[in-house]
């Protein structure tokens, strides 16, 4: 019959790798395969997985691999039993990587599972069969031969479920009938077991064809049970022609997945039911062997293994769990991938692979779930409207901060493709509560563009020319600098500079200046990573901040030189990174031309110098200033090409109008955070670096207060409307980590708004003794507000009047507005991976929210103005920098783009910078002899400009350069 001889064909491919491989129709034509992939299912590459890596290497064949519930063990079947040739059970610990077997070792085992509990596992097993022996060595015998026999999947009729302990003890037998019993799993809840049988074959009296089919195809009768753990209150759930197996439940425990076989058993289509056996429900129409189903987590999609694409190339493909969507290929290697397993997370995926050669073993790769769902159009997972409550209460800061801050979001960096979900969601809700979106053209909105990365062209090139030759390979030799000069660099002389440190003296420390006496005009500068290692410690200090690569650079420019090469040195012990350059930041554009080149190629230069680059370097660490080295004869031609990234940025803005008003209240936070640390200023460490930072308290938990505020507002506004007259904005900001660039975007066209005053919560989820309320300075009523506040919501608060925060308050009092921020404190997680949403202090969210609603409540109470504007005078340490030697009291753009210099958005009162007529949108061009191209040369030349003495500022003004006189400020 038909399906025999399909087993007969196809049974080579499919080798033992799991209870789940059964049979196939044969494999299909190039034709077919074409029409299968246009029309049936999604087949464009994509990111689903990464980092994928082998988990198993022991033995011939592994497979099966699912996981305990806490994701810490995973229990798998293994042909690695000495003297026995078929699957034992084995349970990986996780952590330490130690693996254990829990079968009895002797007979056939396939199908385990862990038990909720953590305590026991399942499994089926031949172990009791009186056979076991004569079958094992009849087993060892043929895989012997040198011509071996096509293999196919056993369905011992011996196969029953067994459980034991977690170690393998207490073993006990669940099945006794006649017949295979294998493909189980545990419910949720531990209380029932799904697995499939065919028992029916040996029970039911089969006649004419099925009994016919059935003895030469066991298979044939194959159903899908329930029982509950304890092997007792059997109950059959599918009773269909053909092959029911493998069947999981979902997360919640109310559906389980399986594959059904046509009665040919040429095909093999997905479904679902409820646990009940009712709604059986066919998911796939591949048309092809579709098979091992597993739901996501979060039950909204499942994932399997289907031979569309021909068995040669085996695939995993995911599918929304309702069918409804086609279903999208995730996997794209060659030979075979199948048994797809999640994580209880959801965050990875395992699943088996099988080589060429026949091997299989248990791979494991991270999962996006967030594109997974971009791909099936399936929504987020986020607090549902319906059952958030118009009140401020834990449980839902707790699902906002728990959403936002949840490893999906990968760290919400600006611009990323988890903003523009999370953005999504807030408008959504927003809508849903009445709100109307306040962006541009009544949109909830309002974007920005921003350079947000950098890749290597494919024209770089490094060369030495002359007599001595050398051409480096790029991402091993050398690599540019995301803010080198792009272009085509000439011929020119090589000149090693030490370390390239050029630092004034000051009353303590001397001057260090590796340029002095050399003239580098129009020639390549070779200098050091880092600063001298053998000093004393102040000397470090002081130095330390004339040594880092974009002050090096500054002076090579300035100093004339073409180019400069980084290096690291032989005897610093520098891990050298190439191969993927990081962007560093919004940059106008650069002069020179800036290299990094790694310490043997740099050795090898100074080689043919004649000079020893580590002896040279070991004099350097002493504090000495040592001659410097041209590179005889020999010069470097150079090509940097760098392709730049644009991305956007989304802020979101609702308005609650309140009718007859003329000014506003805005209440603010930002989403972003720092992605995997790509994002703005990092502070992870070690084995953190490169993870997701999750920003619970950094800014999920303002935002839960943003949208906690708006659902309450936009509920007192219906059953209340005369207590609102002032309209009340609402927004959450993109791009604070980067320098407020989306509420800075915003407040360019603030006017239109008439926003009278602005609350922003910047870190609010750590509160202990104390809330910081600050900024207070920004308007002239802002204290006694405080105190009345304070008094009604009985919550400690510290009041500070300094407005120059370093959050989005700051883009708001720069325009204008009146401002307070709230904010509980630092911590040592703050810009870590380890900012997660369980560290947050949800009882303190809400009494944080108490004062920010006390507040909002009387500004919103009021149709007049409560608090008026008042320009003050800033901190000198926070406005240009602590370790500054001088102030000015300029206040840069920190979002311009393309500027060739440095936008100022305003002066602090009573500064060196407003007596000298500083205005906003200046550029800064030249400051004290000294051209400035971006932040960083602005920043080398304020550490270096001498104090209390005049010095002229050249600044673009309307087309027009206009020199201004200003005198730098000691700091005190």
């Amino acid at each position: 019959m038909k399906k025999v001889k399909v087993l007969l064909t196809s049974a080579c491919i499919f080798s033992a790798i799991s209870c789940q491989y059964k049979e196939a129709k044969p494999t299909q034509s190039k034709s077919e395969t074409v029409a299968a992939t246009s029309g049936s299912f999604i087949n464009e590459p994509n990111q689903l997985m990464a980092e994928s890596r082998q988990m198993t290497f022991v033995g011939p064949k592994s497979g099966e691999g699912y996981f305990s519930p806490d994701g810490k063990k995973m229990i798998f079947q293994s042909e690695r039993e000495p003297g026995n040739p078929f699957y034992q059970m084995y349970v990986m610990d996780l952590i330490s990587g130690e693996t254990v077997r829990v079968s009895p070792g002797q007979g056939k085992t396939t199908c385990g599972w862990i038990h909720p509990s953590m305590k026991k596992v399942l499994y089926s097993s031949t172990h009791l069969d009186p056979a076991t022996k004569k079958k094992t060595e009849e087993e060892i015998d043929n895989r012997k031969k040198a011509v071996k026999a096509r293999y196919s999947w056993s369905f011992d009729d011996s196969y029953d479920i067994f459980d034991s302990s977690l170690q393998g003890g207490s073993i006990h037998r669940l099945t006794k009938e006649k017949g295979y019993d294998a493909e189980a799993s545990y419910s949720p809840d531990g209380q029932w077991i799904a697995f499939a049988s065919n028992r029916a074959g040996y029970t039911e009296k089969l006649e004419g064809e099925d009994k016919k089919l059935f003895e030469q195809d066991p298979s044939y009768m194959m159903d899908i049970y329930i029982m509950k753990s304890d092997g007792s209150q059997v109950k059959r759930l599918t009773d269909s022609k053909g092959y029911d197996g493998g069947p999981f439940f979902s997360a919640d425990g109310k559906k389980i997945t399986w594959r059904r076989f046509a009665p040919n058993g040429s095909t093999a289509e997905i479904y679902t039911m409820n646990v009940d056996g009712s709604d059986q429900k066919q998911i796939t129409r591949l048309k092809s062997m579709s098979w091992a189903p597993f739901f996501h987590p979060s039950g909204d999609y499942i994932i399997f293994g289907s031979s569309v694409l021909g068995y040669s190339n085996f695939e995993l493909f995911i599918v929304d769990a309702e069918g409804k969507q086609a279903p999208v290929r995730v996997t794209f290697d060659d030979g075979f991938d199948g048994l797809p397993v999640f994580t209880p997370d959801g965050n990875n995926l395992s699943w088996t692979h099988r080589n060429e050669k026949g091997e299989s073993q248990i791979l494991i790769a991270k999962w996006d779930d967030v594109l997974a769902r971009k791909l099936l159009g399936l929504p987020a997972q986020d607090p549902a409207a319906g059952s958030l409550s118009p009140e401020v209460k834990v449980e839902d800061i707790k699902k906002w901060v728990y959403y936002l801050a949840s490893p999906e979001f990968q760290g919400r960096g600006t611009g990323s493709v988890q903003e523009k979900v999370y953005t999504e969601k807030l408008a959504q809700l927003f809508k849903s509560w009445g709100l109307q979106g306040a962006g541009p053209k009544g949109s909830y909105f309002d974007t920005f563009e921003f350079t947000s990365g950098v890749q290597l062209g494919s024209q770089n090139l490094l060369e030495v020319v002359g007599s001595y030759k050398k051409k480096y390979e790029v991402s091993k030799d050398f690599e540019p600098i995301s803010f080198s000069k792009i272009g085509d660099f000439r011929e020119a002389p090589i000149v090693f500079v030490g370390y390239g440190i050029k630092a004034p003296a000051s009353d303590k420390e001397p001057e260090y200046n590796s340029y002095k006496g050399l003239d580098v005009k129009g020639k390549w500068v070779l200098a050091l990573t880092d600063l001298p290692a053998d000093i004393t410690s102040q000397r470090r200090h002081y130095l330390n901040l004339y040594s880092r690569l974009h002050h090096k650079v500054t002076v090579a420019k300035n100093e004339g030189a073409l180019g400069i090469i980084i290096a690291n040195g032989p005897v610093s012990g520098l891990p050298e990174k190439f191969g993927k350059i990081k962007f560093e930041g919004s940059l106008s554009e650069g002069t020179l031309a800036v290299l990094r080149m790694s310490e043997a190629a740099a050795t090898d230069l100074l080689k043919y110098a004649g000079q020893d680059l580590g002896a040279l370097q070991k004099r350097l660490d002493k504090g000495e200033i040592v001659d410097a080295v041209v590179i005889p004869s020999a010069y470097i031609k150079a090509k940097v090409d760098l392709q730049f990234q644009k991305s956007t940025g989304v802020n979101v803005v609702a308005k609650l109008p309140a009718p007859g008003a003329k000014s506003s209240v805005m209440i603010g936070a930002h989403g972003d955070h720092l992605g995997h640390g790509q994002f703005g200023s990092t502070l992870a460490r070690g084995d953190e670096i490169g993870k997701s930072h999750y920003g619970a308290d950094d800014n999920a938990s303002g935002v839960s207060g943003v949208m906690e505020l708006a659902h309450y507002y936009a509920h007192l506004a219906k059953v209340s409307p005369n207590k609102i007259k002032k309209n009340l904005y609402f927004g959450v900001w993109s791009g604070e980590e980067l320098g407020n660039l989306g509420s800075s975007h915003f407040t360019k066209n603030i006017a239109k708004h008439n926003i009278a005053a602005y609350l922003n919560m910047d870190m609010v989820g750590r509160l202990k003794d104390r809330l910081f309320v600050q900024g207070l300075g920004s308007g002239d009523h802002w204290v006694p507000l405080a105190e009345e506040v304070g008094i009604r919501s009985a919550v400690p608060m510290v009041v500070q009047e300094d407005p120059y925060l370093p959050t989005d308050s700051l883009a708001f009092y720069m325009a204008g507005v009146p401002t307070a921020n709230f904010f509980t404190g630092s911590h040592s997680e703050y810009h870590t991976p380890r900012d997660t949403a369980d560290l947050v202090n949800y009882e303190g969210v809400v009494k944080v929210l108490k004062v920010v609603q006390g507040f909002s409540d009387v500004l919103a109470d009021s149709s007049l103005p409560m608090v008026k504007y008042v320009k003050v005078a800033g901190s000198q340490n926070k406005l240009e920098g602590r370790s500054f030697r001088v102030y000015l009291g300029t206040i840069p753009d920190y979002s311009q783009e393309g500027v060739k210099g440095v936008r100022i958005t305003g002066a602090s009162k009573d500064s060196p910078a407003e007596a000298a007529g500083v205005k906003e949108k200046d550029i800064i061009v030249e400051f004290d002899n000294t051209k400035i191209e971006n932040l960083y040369d602005y920043v080398y030349t304020l550490q270096a400009v001498k104090p209390n003495k005049e010095t002229i500022m050249k600044v673009l003004r309307d087309g027009k350069v206009i020199d201004l006189k200003i005198t730098p400020r000691l700091k005190e």
